[in-house]
């Protein structure tokens, strides 16, 4: 398949276009954590998470690249995905905000690669940068999950720019 590189602003969906339709895809809701250069935890919310590979483990994050996360990450190569709850929304708000100390007063635990670790948290994934994708205004970080451990839970939904729970995941699994 050969992509057009003579496409124009004109030939694509607006941003705000593209921000509904995407936003019609429910996603979980992580928080994205590492280390800045002076070692401070920094953190951001993310919804942009998928799986890449099952051998050798691997996923993927997309951040903005103008976000103090994505350029410590790209610094320091490592990176945890914090998978929050459905009780975690004010987590999940407090690192979607511009707060310059989205850390204080929250329990975390400091992981193997030295990141922290949301206490709490439904699952997590420490990763080690293995490849960065400059796609637009995001980067793509794919990253070898190096440690990781899932809890029991239900987890915590973005739709259509509102949190909530999955209504089923109470119900447990029919298989």
């Amino acid at each position: 398949m050969t992509m057009r590189h003579d496409l124009t602003s004109r030939d694509v969906v607006s941003s705000a276009a593209f921000r509904e339709i995407m936003g019609s895809f429910p996603t979980g809701v992580t928080v994205i954590t590492t280390l800045s250069a002076d070692g401070e935890p920094v953190g951001l919310t993310a919804n942009a998470v998928s799986s890449v590979s099952l051998n050798p483990p691997q996923l993927l994050v997309c951040l903005g690249q103008d976000r103090f996360t994505a350029q410590a990450i790209a610094r320091s190569e490592r990176f945890a995905v914090n998978f929050l709850g459905h009780d975690q929304q004010a987590i999940a708000e407090r690192f979607a905000s511009r707060a310059v100390d989205k850390f204080a007063g929250l329990a975390t635990t400091e992981g193997e690669l030295g990141v922290p670790l949301i206490d709490g948290a439904l699952a997590y994934a420490e990763c080690q940068v293995m490849k960065m994708i400059e796609a637009g205004d995001h980067r793509i970080f794919v990253g070898l999950v190096l440690r990781g451990e899932a809890g029991r839970g239900v987890p915590l939904m973005f739709f259509r720019r509102h949190y909530g729970e999955w209504p089923s995941a109470h119900q447990g699994s029919s298989a």
